[in-house]
């Protein structure tokens, strides 16, 4: 790649030229492969953008170049020799193949984030020198991760949810729902909790622990919390909620720091069933969440 770099080409379009003048391709053979590259591209066109427009003709070419740079250069190990020996031997539809297998393999990963990966992420211009193994890296790291988070929200959420948890693979939606499910796991913990989910009357001891408490003392508790934890969970996870600022919880503690409107903002950031919810908007007096007040609940529902 550093060859490519320097002379402002594609890997497998300088192999393919140097190849010429060498004597090392002939004419018809250089010729043939330009053929198949065209080919490739249309047929690339035809079932992913469109054949009409130009541009998009364009960019099918861009990205048959990126996809066949991508297996040509998972297999020469970056020789240009090795790299001359399989375009002759296997020929060019063999290193497509081959940079399709690589960009296929990211359903292994995570078939979900397959799908957000566009195949025009491959694309690569005629006088692109990047490296498109890097790339390519890059994609599989962030689908590893994007199944880390995934496999972590639905196990966390297995334990901590109040609701019914509605399938979702959005990364950003994930990692909000993810946060709250970790602050209700902390905040359980403050309050020396044995449970897994708030009801009303573990919900008001939290705030009145919050408010009533020492702020040091409730931010010391805390950070203890936050490590008893992360202790509790595998390596991989904690690693996984280390690195992605989850174990942060830094809208949680500014909360604690403030003391303001302890009672308005909490809720914001918790688990909180709909039962829960309810109460504190003075729905019906309250709902069955399995608290001190639910025969008063169900005395509310019947009928007179």
């Amino acid at each position: 790649m550093k060859i490519a770099e320097l002379r402002n080409r594609p890997f497998v379009l300088l192999v393919l030229k140097d190849g010429l003048a060498e004597g090392y391709f002939s004419e018809e053979f250089v010729h043939k492969t330009k053929q198949q590259l065209s080919d490739m591209s249309l047929r690339i066109a035809s079932d992913n953008l469109s054949i009409i427009y130009a541009d998009h003709v364009k960019k099918a070419c861009e990205i048959v170049l990126g996809i066949i740079n991508l297996g040509l250069l998972s297999h020469c190990e970056n020789s240009t020799e090795k790299a001359k020996e399989i375009i002759k031997t296997e020929g060019i539809v063999y290193c497509f193949r081959a940079g399709w297998a690589k960009y296929s393999g990211l359903k292994l990963i995570s078939a979900d984030y397959f799908k957000q990966v566009k195949l025009s992420t491959y694309a690569l211009a005629a006088n692109d020198t990047s490296d498109i193994r890097l790339l390519h890296a890059d994609l599989v790291k962030k689908g590893q991760d994007s199944l880390r988070l995934l496999n972590l929200y639905r196990n966390i959420s297995s334990q901590y949810a109040a609701n019914v948890v509605i399938p979702e693979t959005d990364e950003d939606y994930l990692k909000f729902e993810l946060q709250k499910l970790l602050n209700s796991a902390v905040a359980l913990m403050l309050i020396d909790s044995q449970e897994k989910v708030f009801n009303n009357e573990r919900y008001n001891q939290l705030i009145a622990y919050l408010s009533n408490t020492d702020v040091k003392l409730v931010l010391e508790k805390f950070a203890q919390c936050v490590t008893n934890f992360a202790e509790k969970q595998p390596p991989s996870t904690k690693t996984y909620l280390e690195e992605s600022s989850l174990l942060d919880f830094s809208e949680f503690k500014s909360i604690i720091s403030s003391r303001k409107k302890v009672a308005v903002y909490i809720p914001e950031i918790l688990e909180l069933s709909v039962n829960v919810t309810n109460e504190l908007h003075d729905d019906f007096e309250g709902g069955y969440d399995f608290g001190a007040d639910d025969q008063d609940d169900i005395a509310y529902l019947k009928p007179e």
